[in-house]
């Protein structure tokens, strides 16, 4: 993992997890808009050169190494993005009071059998072989793959290695959803574009009753974000 961070040490942190197949590049066209927190943006193993991406446990013990070295010991909020949501979701389970919020936005939490995970594993297989095989047509062939996420992962996928992909899918495909308390579920806000395949996890995640769910329609994976980024930062960031 490799960490970039944009700010004032001193002012409030927040986290950002990007999509799978992107890096922290991801977010450079906000890093203006969140100039009141002092914001720090992995770039998760694998999704750069010479690296590969082995589990969430891995990335988020990194992340916890860069905040002790950094004496920072509290976050003002976790937003992660697809992957980064799974991300965002686990690490705030384990670390719920060091958190004032969390936003979980178009997230895949699904706990998908063997058969299911094999499927997806065999698919975006193809879809990176044959984005190396030509490269012409990575921006199609990914989004077949990423609801139209093409453009924001064409520099990224083609560094993707097999094994980082089989790990990967365990993070996307094999999410636990713990037990929490209402004050932690009231921290979360679940976010989902009705046109998001990834919004078929929700029956599932439905439990935390306290936690705010938003449904935008017509927008599909991490639309909101991109399409009105303005209004997502005044209306999700207490």
């Amino acid at each position: 993992m490799k960490i970039t961070t944009y700010g004032n040490k001193e002012k409030e942190k927040i986290l950002l997890l990007h999509p799978m197949f992107t890096s922290a590049k991801f977010f450079d066209f906000m890093i203006d808009k969140l100039k009141d927190y002092y914001l720090i943006i992995p770039t998760y193993s694998g999704h750069y050169e010479n690296s590969n991406y082995i589990s969430m446990e891995d990335e988020e013990r990194t992340i916890n190494e860069f905040l002790k070295e950094n004496n920072i010991d509290r976050l003002k909020a976790i937003i992660g993005f697809s992957l980064g949501g799974n991300i965002a979701f686990h690490y705030f389970c384990n670390n719920q009071d060091k958190i004032d919020q969390v936003i979980v936005d178009s997230a895949p939490i699904f706990n998908f059998p063997n058969i299911i995970k094999k499927y997806f594993y065999n698919r975006y297989k193809k879809c990176l072989l044959n984005i190396k095989e030509h490269p012409e047509n990575t921006v199609k062939e990914l989004n077949k793959c990423f609801n139209g996420m093409g453009e924001a992962q064409q520099y990224i996928a083609p560094m993707i290695t097999i094994e980082s992909l089989k790990n990967l899918l365990d993070s996307c495909y094999i999410v636990e959803t713990p037990k929490l308390d209402v004050e932690s579920q009231k921290k979360i806000s679940f976010v989902y574009g009705t046109k998001d395949i990834a919004r078929f996890c929700l029956p599932r995640i439905r439990k935390y009753k306290n936690s705010k769910f938003i449904k935008i329609n017509s927008l599909g994976h991490c639309g909101y974000f991109r399409k009105n980024t303005d209004e997502y930062i005044k209306i999700l960031i207490k």
